[in-house]
């Protein structure tokens, strides 16, 4: 899928986003162009029915004295009293909503009472084969799941490390900003815990994913654009240990110190990175112009991958750094899901020393450049 990067440069319009900082002024609604594959390209969901799905209602369960809350008496949580925790009652552990993934675009996916939406791209022969490698794709702001997930489709039957890919869609999540108020940013990536919608997701995804066909735990990757590349750098924070290489489009970990702006701080905070896996990552950035306006600040993606590089290189990681030099835009140029998808192959859990470091593959767009670790 060949992706025009003049049409992949446009940003979002920063109206809605500098009202996080400061009162708009004039026509405050968003509006977008339509992309072809894998980029944030559009304006703002800003639905009005839109919720925090972070929310829950007080006074509605009872306490059967087992601890959980459900009345069952089994302690598990789930009120169906067969003690295993997944709500159906047959006491197998195995999650009900497992058995209804399909290729595709699945809704009413449930997740800690949360519908989500994904679409799921499987290789030929998944019934029969396994345990599989998983990418999970996550989409820029203003994104879609469809619009995204043309950017790793079409390789789901590699030669080399055939895969299910996962692509998730935001659920309007609402960041709430002191003073301001409450402004959908897609993600849950802001004030992160172990209770992010997006850990929560990834945990779930891959539970059934290895349920239904198995999975390879050699081979657990994150990818993402803009939004969704710092959508994959926090997993990459709290779900480290488990990925086996990841890969950003313009991302950032707001857990490396200044990559914060300190009146950012009100509505971002990460936990301390202390991931002691040290999986190698492919870093994509536009150059200086890689930047989003944030009302008085802006996001500057070039710093942060070169903060975020020699964070981890000191922590025992090889990096790849590609600087394309277009902007904030995905993917560059030579440098599609293809060459992703080739870099996980070659990047299993528990590589220590990149094979890249005598060279990368001859396909690799020039602006590359191996960075090992200190």
């Amino acid at each position: 899928m060949h992706l025009t990067p003049p049409r992949l440069a446009t940003l979002l319009p920063t109206l809605g986003l500098t009202a996080l900082l400061m009162p708009a002024c004039g026509d405050d609604t968003p509006t977008g162009t339509e992309s072809d594959g894998g980029v944030e390209t559009g304006g703002e969901d800003t639905d009005p029915a839109a919720t925090d799905n972070n929310q829950t209602t007080a006074g509605s369960m009872t306490d059967s004295g087992d601890g959980d809350g459900d009345g069952d008496g089994d302690g598990d949580g789930d009120g169906d009293g067969d003690g295993d925790g997944d709500g159906d009652g047959d006491g197998d552990g195995d999650n009900p909503a497992c058995a209804s993934l399909k290729e595709g675009v699945n809704t009413g996916f449930m997740v800690d009472g949360v519908a989500r939406e994904l679409i799921l791209n499987l290789p030929d022969g998944v019934e029969d084969g396994g345990p599989w490698p998983v990418v999970f794709n996550w989409h820029g702001l203003g994104d879609t799941a469809q619009n995204m997930s043309g950017l790793i489709a079409p390789h789901v039957n590699n030669a080399s490390m055939p895969f299910i890919a996962v692509t998730p869609e935001d659920t309007d999540y609402e960041i709430d900003v002191p003073v301001l108020g409450k402004f959908p940013m897609d993600w849950d990536v802001f004030m992160v815990t172990e209770d992010s919608l997006e850990v929560k997701l990834f945990d779930a995804v891959l539970d059934c994913l290895d349920q239904r066909w198995g999975v390879d735990d050699a081979h657990i990757h994150s990818m993402g654009f803009s939004l969704g590349g710092i959508t994959t750098d926090m997993l990459a924070n709290m779900r480290g240990e488990e990925l086996a290489s990841v890969a950003t489009y313009s991302g950032g970990y707001w857990s490396t110190p200044g990559n914060v702006e300190p009146l950012l701080e009100a509505f971002i905070q990460w936990p301390p990175y202390t991931v002691q896996n040290e999986y190698a990552q492919l870093f994509l950035h536009g150059g200086p112009t890689d930047s989003f306006p944030l009302g008085i600040t802006s996001l500057q993606f070039d710093e942060f991958a070169v903060a975020d590089a020699t964070l981890l290189n000191a922590l025992g990681h090889d990096i790849i750094m590609c600087d394309h030099g277009q902007g904030h835009s995905a993917p560059g140029p030579g440098m599609g899901g293809d060459k992703l998808v080739e870099f996980f192959a070659d990047h299993p859990l528990g590589t220590t020393d990149s094979p890249y470091a005598d060279g990368l593959p001859g396909d690799f767009a020039d602006y590359c450049a191996f960075q090992g670790k200190m």
